[in-house]
């Protein structure tokens, strides 16, 4: 079951477990709290082309309107920004011997991704930023528009 995960960062579970949403699976759980990552082109939401807010998988809380996805190519959903500016927490990642921007849920503190500016996508795709938040879609909910 676990073998669509790759260990992205040492484990920092910050919540009480009393915190987790008991309807996590174990995937998401590993994700959300212990900061593992879903191995790339594995994930439910990757090619999801429906209108709709992604939320968190753990509190429920929007994170992505499906306006702000594109197609990245890098194995994950990648967004060019937040539903608003203060979903999200920024953490510095020194993990694997590089410098990576974590995203983290602003309200259960849940691991989303991590985010990454500078690589062309405003150029390449016409996206009005450019950025890129790459996010394991276990750590989403997704609710469409009807």
């Amino acid at each position: 079951m676990f073998h669509r995960l790759l260990r992205a960062m040492p484990s920092k579970a910050t919540m009480a477990s009393s915190s987790w949403n008991p309807k996590l699976t174990q995937e998401q759980l590993l994700v959300l709290r212990d900061k593992f990552t879903e191995k790339p082109h594995t994930g439910a939401y990757l090619n999801n082309k429906e209108k709709g807010v992604y939320h968190c998988a753990n509190c429920d809380q929007p994170l992505y309107k499906s306006t702000t996805k594109f197609d990245a190519g890098c194995g994950w959903p990648a967004f060019y920004e937040e539903i608003k500016s203060d979903a999200l927490t920024y953490n510095r990642d020194t993990t694997h011997g590089m410098e990576r921007t974590e995203i983290c849920c602003s309200k259960c503190n849940g691991h989303l991704g991590h985010v990454f500016e500078g690589e062309g996508w405003k150029q390449r795709l016409g996206l009005p930023k450019d950025t890129r938040h790459c996010v394991n879609s276990c750590s989403l909910s997704f609710k469409k528009d009807y």
